[in-house]
């Protein structure tokens, strides 16, 4: 069963090194044409910068690196899943913040034009006060789309 938690610190440096440790990328799976014996095998190659010749990472006739193997195997698609998924919560994470500083720019601007500012900043510093020296003291605040429906 595939593990649903974000991968932990200790897993996503794991996983860095071994991937500092393996063959650069990017990788690239390729048929190669054996032009003696007309064979047809699979192969994973890197193209190092500034080289015209690649190099092979998986070939069926060759040894496979063992900083490779462990980076194939550490990669494999339960955590691929687990980083993806991470990843999309993240940015939705980002988009929220996004969002929630644009109504904060336009609820500012619309307090300056007001001259409703400096009475907005004292009321937040006095309630975060509050909130600190007895939480749960004062009814939630409340979320943008109440305070569009008020």
């Amino acid at each position: 069963m595939p593990n649903d938690s974000p991968l932990s610190d200790h897993e996503l440096a794991a996983l860095e090194a071994l991937a500092c440790q393996a063959t650069p990328g990017p990788w690239e799976a390729q048929t190669v044409l054996d032009f003696q014996t007309g064979d047809a095998s699979r192969a994973v190659t890197h193209q190092p910068h500034g080289s015209e010749e690649p190099v092979f990472v998986v070939e069926r006739e060759s040894d496979l690196s063992a900083a490779n193997q462990r980076y194939i195997a550490a990669l494999h698609p339960d955590a691929t899943l687990r980083l993806l998924a991470e990843v999309r919560r993240l940015r939705t994470v980002e988009e929220q913040a996004d969002s929630a500083h644009s109504v904060l720019r336009h609820l500012g601007a619309f307090l300056e034009q007001r001259g409703l500012a400096q009475q907005a900043r004292r009321f937040v510093e006095t309630r975060s006060q509050v909130e600190h020296l007895h939480p749960g003291a004062l009814p939630a605040a409340p979320r943008p789309a109440e305070l569009t429906q008020a």
